[in-house]
Order: structure tokens, then C-alpha cells, then sequence
């Protein structure tokens, strides 16, 4: 009887293996599969970090056991190495090195939720939207990237003109606004923004989605010194989850099945908004393949790194997280410490010097920020 316990438990681990190795491998390269048509799989790459820990974990386990099926965990490792790489960034020895003959450009991107804290939480004194204009305040960005932007222009809400305390209180001179979706006949504004303190020669709004809602991609050419750079933002197709989406989520996580069995709507969300991100990713990397620029894109994405999204637009880019931050940088804090869906990327011109997230409680994002450098063959 012992015996057969121990046949069938090993038996049990030797799928257990198999099974969780192949599940990743699926994920790993499930951002090559476009949604449009293969939508399924990008549920798995939503999930990749916690089967690369469950195959991690089986991995160490066979490790402990002397066991020769370590192979497959280890296969699986392998075969997924490149989903790894923009999951979990490692830390650095040594730190990058300005050149001391080319300025640095500091960089914030920054989702502020219109500047209301998250699950709508009250704030009658503005206590969050101070906070996160403080912060950028602290941190002195020479360029803030901020998407669900809002600001209004009645002169009853001068508190709420964003939009001119930025550019006059904080010292940002310059600045480019899609404003995107507005009401009627309102003087409120809502979009993405670009706020420089070096000038801006040239600026655009590229839409790229039809949506109420949508917000679109833009670029500021900025004039640095002798040298002409495009900077892009963007926030891409949100799922759009309301108070009760997010109340079932929660209580998913705490295992209710009655909520598993009301998420429907949810997983509809989330399927359109997969789909309708595909579309866009690949408008936003037709515009970065057509700068005349060196040039970077920052922005909420709405997806992982083992995602469509992010491997379209982030082909032949240089991910400012994967060379200079650590961990799982996760930048949405609201539903799972495993989602980074904010980026800072650039093309081969730049070199990152710093890279940081910074986690605050502030809107439902953290902003991220990075400190590049063009590289002496861009930079005379």
C-alpha cells in the first residue's frame, strides 16, 4: 500500500511538472498570437508571472528530490527566457554613466486618474490631487508624460485648471494636449499631455482608436541643445471595470464562487479590450517606425510585457525597467502585485541611466520615471 501511495504521488508530481511547465511555455509566447484572433491566450500571458513562480518553485523542488524529471521545469525556463527578461528585471552591479558632454533627460509618465483618488474615495480638500502635483514638484522632471489628464478651464474651478498651475507654478513652459473626450458644452478637458521644459518645435494628436473615451497617441519633437528628439504618450484601450467589477474581483481572490459564477461581463472586458488594444499597438509602432528622430514612448499600455501590446510596440526598443529597474515593477496597484502596464521604452539612440517607480497611493498607478542620455554617435 505504501508503495502504490508512493507510485501515485510521484506519478501526481511528473504532471503537476508537465502540465504547469507547458501552461507557461503557452504564456510565454502567447504575445506572438494576436488577439484578434487567438484572444484565449492572452489570458495566459496575463497571468505569466505566477506560472513562472509555481515552475519555479517545481523546479527547486526537483532540485531538493534529485529528481531527473527537473528537466522539464527546466526546458520550460528556458523556452521562456525572453518573457522572463520583461517580467522580472535583475539588478545591476554597476551603475550607467553619464557622458559628461550630453545632457540628461529626465522622464516622468504618470496615469493621475484625472487627478481623483482611486475607487473613488472621497477628497473635498484635494488632498490626492496636491499630493501628486507635489511629487512631481519633488521629483523635477525635465518632461511629465501624464495620461487621464483632466483640467478645466472655468474660472469658478481655478483650482482644477491643472493644465496652467503645471506649466506656471511648476515651471513648464511647454506643453501639448490631445484633449481627447470632453463634455458638452463644458469647460472640462480630459486626455494625455506632454509638459516640457525644453522647447517644443513641433506637436501632434494621432488617433487611433474610435471610442468615446479613447484617449490618442502624441508627439512633441523637443529641441535639447543642438538636438531634435520625439517624445510619444499614449494610453492605450482601458477595460473599463466600474465599482462593482472591481468589488467581485476582490472577492474572487478571497475565493467567493458566487462572484467566479457573475464575472462574465468582466471577462467580456476584458477579451474586447485585449482586441481593440491589438489594433492600436500596431498604429503606435507605425508611428514610432516613422520619426525622423531619436525617440521614446512612454505611456499607460493597459497590458503586461507577455502581451501583444508590448511586444509589438517594444520590438527593436530598449524597456528603461528591463535595463535599469528590479523586481516585478509592477506599476498598477488596485488588483495584483504583478501588473506593470506602464512604460518607459526608447529607441537604440538613448542610453538609461536610471530607472525607479515610484509607490505611491495616490491614483490607482505609480509613476515611473528614468533618466536617459543620447549616445555619442546621435549626440555631436
Amino acid at each position: 500500500m505504501r508503495l502504490s501511495l508512493h507510485r501515485l504521488f510521484r506519478r501526481g508530481f511528473h504532471l503537476l511538472l508537465i502540465g504547469c511547465s507547458g501552461i507557461m511555455l503557452v504564456a510565454a509566447w502567447s504575445p506572438y498570437a494576436n488577439p484578434s484572433q487567438w484572444w484565449p491566450l492572452a489570458f495566459l500571458g496575463l497571468a505569466f508571472p505566477l506560472w513562472m513562480l509555481v515552475v519555479l518553485i517545481l523546479w527547486v523542488v526537483s532540485l531538493l528530490v534529485r529528481s531527473k524529471w527537473i528537466v522539464v521545469p527546466t526546458l520550460a525556463l528556458v523556452g521562456s527566457w525572453k518573457a522572463i527578461q520583461v517580467t522580472l528585471a535583475f539588478p545591476h552591479l554597476r551603475p550607467a554613466t553619464p557622458d559628461s558632454t550630453a545632457p540628461v533627460l529626465k522622464l516622468m509618465s504618470y496615469n493621475v486618474h484625472g487627478f481623483t483618488p482611486y475607487h473613488n474615495r472621497p477628497d473635498p480638500r484635494g488632498k490626492y490631487s496636491k499630493a501628486m502635483l507635489q511629487l512631481i514638484a519633488e521629483e523635477q522632471p525635465d518632461v511629465v508624460c501624464l495620461q487621464e489628464f483632466f483640467t478645466s478651464d472655468n474660472p469658478r474651478h481655478k483650482q482644477k485648471n491643472y493644465k496652467a498651475y503645471i506649466s506656471d507654478s511648476l515651471g513648464y513652459p511647454y506643453r501639448y494636449f490631445s484633449s481627447d473626450y470632453n463634455a458638452a458644452n463644458s469647460t472640462s478637458h480630459s486626455g494625455v499631455i506632454i509638459f516640457s521644459r525644453w522647447p517644443i518645435c513641433r506637436a501632434a494628436k494621432i488617433p487611433i482608436i474610435a471610442h468615446p473615451h479613447a484617449e490618442s497617441l502624441i508627439f512633441a519633437d523637443l529641441v535639447i541643445r543642438n538636438d531634435t528628439v520625439r517624445l510619444f504618450t499614449v494610453h492605450l484601450q482601458s477595460i473599463y471595470l466600474n465599482q462593482n467589477d472591481l468589488m467581485q474581483i476582490e472577492e474572487m481572490k478571497q475565493g467567493n464562487d458566487t462572484a467566479w459564477k457573475a464575472s462574465r461581463p468582466i471577462w467580456g472586458k476584458l477579451k474586447r479590450a485585449f482586441i481593440r488594444r491589438s489594433e492600436e499597438s500596431k498604429r503606435v509602432k507605425k508611428a514610432l517606425e516613422q520619426s525622423p528622430y531619436p525617440c521614446i514612448i512612454c505611456g499607460d499600455f493597459n497590458d503586461t510585457p507577455v502581451s501583444f501590446t508590448y511586444f509589438t510596440i517594444a520590438k527593436g526598443l530598449q524597456d528603461g525597467f528591463v535595463k535599469r529597474g528590479k523586481g516585478l515593477g509592477a506599476t498598477y496597484y488596485s488588483i495584483s502585485p504583478t501588473l506593470r502596464i506602464d512604460y518607459i521604452l526608447a529607441d537604440n539612440n538613448w542610453k538609461f541611466i536610471q530607472f525607479k517607480r515610484i509607490p505611491v497611493h495616490l491614483s490607482d498607478h505609480y509613476p515611473v520615471v528614468a533618466e536617459l542620455q543620447l549616445q555619442p554617435s546621435v549626440h555631436p
